[in-house]
Formats: structure tokens, C-alpha cells, sequence
């Protein structure tokens, strides 16, 4: 019976590998250099980079290619895990890379290079699959890639004319949750289009069983006068359109955990903020999350079609 074993010298190099130099050199390359890939990424103008940057920028960053937003949260958890990555490597392995640095530096060239590729062809598998993605069918809905089963956060708000709206009463129907302000002039009315054509896609009898709610981005000046003008101006009408308000601590915290970004502009009032739209299943569970966008828009129909056809008992499944 022969019995290979492993040759001793590779074993040795395998050691010296890990224990010298060019393991931690390599992965400081590779970390740093993949950090500023990501900050050239961040830093792109709007529009520019083709499908791989602003894929990669809405995966990652949480952009939002409406409104050009980014979520800050998500760019400094991502650039705070490398920095802290690259700080354990260095101080585990500081001792054999200060040794090399003394005394024969040029040696990091060769590692510098070789993190370079690595880089490079990590670059180029996200540009393929990017470009893959972008020749593929988008009317197909990844329905279920994208499905959460997350429990929203509960509240009690009123609606344009005045009746208490809570999510616990609406369970049973798809709603679908989404936040506007009465003086927004730009994107909300997209916002309520969108939602407006999505739901036009359904049948009648379909139709009947979704609610779409429009929580206010601006609870200190949004009262129920203000809402039933804006309602009347986007042509959405109760119940099956109800724009939300209420004390301004409660409309805030809702947003808050629904994760709905928003920040207001000192100086003209105007409040930038995420398009989202949430929708929930007849279980009362976060089932999807959308933008504002024409695909988004597509598999928001298709979204609302699939939690509809579901019984009561197995939404809110995976």
C-alpha cells in the first residue's frame, strides 16, 4: 500500500507564507487597493461608470439612482470593516513586516503587483456579472432572492380624512407603504405615480385587496388639510390611498424603523429623501422593498400579483 506523503519543502513554504512577510503584505494590498476601488466607485458622477458602478454603488452604498442619495450608514460600515481589517493583519503580523521593510523593502513591489491583479479580476467578475445582469430579462422578478419576512414596526397614524390607520387593523391585505410630503414637488408625485400605475396593473377584484399608505416626511406642517389637498392634487382617494400623519414624534419614529432616510435643507425646506417602497403581505410581515424606477416599478406589479395569490396562513414565508 503506498502512502504519499506531503513533501516537507512545501509545507515549509506554506509556513514561511503565512508567518513571514507576504501573506500579510498581500493582504494589505489587496484590502487597500480594493478601498480605493470602492471610493472611485463612490465618487463617480451620477450616470457614469455603466451598469457595474451603479449596481455595485445600490448593493453596497444603498444609492438611489432617483435621487442620487447614498445611505452614509452602509459607506461607513464598509470602509470601517477594511480599515479594521487591515489594522488586525498589521498588528499580527507587524513584527515580520517591519523586519522585511528594514531590511530589503522592494520585495513589497512583487506583493503590491500581485494584490493589484487580485483586485483587478475581483473588478472585472463584478463588471461581468453587472453586464450579464443588465442583458438579462428585467421583467423576470427575482421573487424569491429578494422575499423578507420582517416584522414592521408598529403605529397608529390618521389618514387624510381623519380615521386612524394601523397596520395590525390592515392584516389580511397586501399593503404597500411608502413616505411623501405634501410640498414636495418633484419626487413624490413620482412616488405616488409609481404606485398609482403598479396597482393599475391588478385586476379590479385584486385591487381590492391592497392598501397603500403615504406617511408623511413632514409631520410638523403635513396636518389632514394639507394631505387631503395633496391627495386631491395626485388623484388618490381613501381608502385605498391614505396619506398618513400624526404627532411628530410618532410619524418620525415609524420612519425610523422602516429605515425611510430623510434629511431637510436648512435653507429652502426641502426634504432629500429615500424613494422607497415597502411592501407588506396579507401575514402582516415586510415582504419586499423597491425604488423608484422602472424595472423597480415592473416587479412592484408582479411584487403585489404574487403576495395577493397567497393564502393568509403561508404568507410572510420565504
Amino acid at each position: 500500500m503506498r502512502v504519499t506523503h506531503t513533501p516537507r519543502g512545501a509545507l515549509a513554504a506554506v509556513e514561511v507564507f503565512f508567518a513571514g512577510y507576504a501573506f500579510p503584505a498581500l493582504a494589505l494590498a489587496t484590502l487597500g487597493l480594493f478601498a480605493v476601488l470602492l471610493a472611485t466607485l463612490l465618487a463617480l458622477p451620477a450616470g457614469t461608470g455603466g451598469n457595474f458602478a451603479e449596481q455595485f454603488r445600490v448593493w453596497c452604498f444603498g444609492y438611489d439612482p432617483a435621487t442620487g442619495g447614498m445611505r452614509w450608514s452602509m459607506v461607513a460600515a464598509t470602509f470601517s470593516e477594511l480599515l479594521l481589517f487591515m489594522v488586525v493583519v498589521f498588528v499580527i503580523w507587524r513584527q515580520p513586516l517591519r523586519d522585511q521593510w528594514t531590511h530589503g523593502r522592494s520585495a513589497y513591489l512583487p506583493v503590491a503587483a500581485t494584490g493589484m491583479v487580485v483586485v483587478s479580476a475581483l473588478g472585472g467578475a463584478f463588471a461581468l456579472l453587472a453586464d450579464t445582469g443588465a442583458r438579462a430579462d428585467t421583467t423576470v422578478f427575482p421573487a424569491r432572492e429578494l422575499r423578507t419576512a420582517l416584522p414592521p414596526p408598529r403605529f397608529t397614524l390618521a389618514d387624510q380624512d381623519g380615521a386612524a390607520v394601523s397596520l395590525e387593523a390592515l392584516r389580511g391585505r397586501v399593503v404597500l407603504v411608502t413616505a411623501v410630503y405634501a410640498s414636495c414637488g418633484l419626487a413624490c408625485p413620482r412616488i405616488l405615480g409609481q404606485a398609482k400605475r403598479a396597482v393599475a396593473t391588478l385586476t379590479e377584484a385584486e385591487q381590492a385587496d391592497v392598501t397603500v399608505l403615504g406617511i408623511t416626511l413632514d409631520p410638523q406642517r403635513d396636518d389632514r388639510g394639507q394631505l387631503a389637498r395633496m391627495a386631491q392634487a395626485q388623484g388618490v382617494t381613501t381608502p385605498r390611498y391614505r396619506l398618513l400623519t400624526g404627532p411628530p414624534a410618532e410619524v418620525e419614529r415609524a420612519l425610523d424603523r422602516f429605515d425611510i432616510t430623510r434629511q431637510r435643507n436648512p435653507e429652502t425646506g426641502v426634504i432629500d429623501h429615500a424613494n422607497v417602497f415597502i411592501v407588506i403581505d396579507r401575514a402582516g410581515r415586510v415582504a419586499y422593498h423597491f425604488t423608484l424606477d422602472p424595472q423597480q416599478e415592473q416587479w412592484l406589479g408582479q411584487a403585489l400579483r404574487l403576495l395577493l395569490a397567497e393564502p393568509v396562513e403561508l404568507a410572510g414565508r420565504g
